[in-house]
């Protein structure tokens, strides 16, 4: 099979939609190269898709956020959210997320968070 070569539009819109967690797929469907064209240029480049890659993960959402990733789990920790509910919005495993944020960020967490609070008051009305 023969490969097309890669245009410097098309390679603009691999490097801002890859590492923003765009599917290879739809990558493809906008430079007109296959998925598999799609990752194995991304690789070429240095590029790493957001959900094999932690760091990649939390830059986007600092990114879109406009906070370090602290500053993000300290407002998570203030309305009582739990750990991972943010690491799910981010993107990354609850391992990555303490790793990034450090023990004493970790630990500052408290122990009742919203979905504790609500499973504790179902369970206290179906007794």
């Amino acid at each position: 099979m023969l490969r097309r070569d890669w245009t410097c539009p098309e390679l603009a819109i691999l490097d801002r939609d890859y590492p923003a967690g765009l599917a290879s797929a739809e990558i493809a469907a906008k430079v007109g190269h296959s998925p598999g064209e799609v990752q194995r240029k991304a690789r070429e480049r240095g590029l790493r898709h957001p959900s094999s890659c932690s760091a990649q993960a939390i830059a986007n959402a600092e990114q879109a956020h406009g906070q370090a990733l602290a500053e993000i789990a300290r407002d998570y920790r203030d309305r009582r959210l739990s750990r991972a509910t943010l690491a799910g919005d981010i993107g990354i495993g609850a391992k990555a997320l303490r790793e990034a944020l450090g023990e004493e960020l970790w630990q500052s967490w408290p122990v009742m968070t919203i979905g504790r609070i609500d499973e504790s008051r179902r369970r206290r009305k179906a007794a």
